[in-house]
């Protein structure tokens, strides 16, 4: 996403341009022609550009409510839980969970390798392995 400042700026050197986005673009690096040219027309239309963006979720409350449910109710395993309600991204199903069930999302525990060895067991293993001669 691009802030205000940033789409008013190409607007206005589109405009400086003789309506050129190829020259706009390659003096900004952004945005695309077609996301330029849609700037465009809402600054010609309403005289400046909007300012706050309003996403709407693809996804009604009670469907996320479901997968939250499911995922509480049948091991806590995101992959499942997708493959099982059909939807959303793991991303989504994540943020959701963090979203309507606080505290409730299963941690991950990643741990290093089962055998421990000290500093000094790992000097003498590589000294070993160096006087090893292959033949």
């Amino acid at each position: 996403m691009y802030s205000y400042e940033d789409r008013i700026k190409a607007v206005k050197l589109y405009i400086k341009y003789d309506l050129s986005a190829a020259d706009t673009i390659r003096e900004l690096g952004y945005p695309g022609r077609k996301m330029l040219v849609r700037w465009y027309k809402e600054y010609q239309e309403t005289g400046g550009l909007h300012t706050k963006f309003n996403k709407q979720s693809a996804y009604t409350l009670n469907q996320m409510k479901v997968a939250v449910n499911y995922y509480l109710e049948h091991g806590r395993n995101i992959s499942r839980t997708v493959r099982a309600v059909g939807y959303p991204t793991r991303e989504a199903l994540l943020g959701w969970i963090d979203e309507l069930a606080p505290d409730e999302r299963k941690s991950r525990i990643r741990s290093g390798s089962v055998v421990q060895y000290s500093q000094e067991q790992k000097k003498v293993a590589v000294i070993k392995s160096s006087l090893i001669i292959p033949i």
